[in-house]
């Protein structure tokens, strides 16, 4: 893969790029399931991210919006 590419793309193809998780998915609805963490694909690791962690995702992702 070139290298540019590699910053756009996930390694794993099925994996929606980070950045247009919002047009998916509405920032504010994510709020809920990012305290939670996510175990429902398997090869996704499990993470929590803490309340400034995810006002800090919430608030780019609304950047990505505009």
């Amino acid at each position: 893969m070139p290298r540019d590419r590699q910053r756009w793309w996930s390694p794993l193809a099925i994996a929606a790029p980070f950045r247009t998780l919002h047009l998916k998915y509405p920032a504010e609805d994510l709020q809920e399931s990012l305290a939670e963490g996510h175990d429902r694909h398997p090869t996704m690791p499990e993470f929590r991210l803490e309340p400034d962690q995810i006002n800090d995702v919430i608030s780019y992702l609304k950047t990505l919006e505009r």
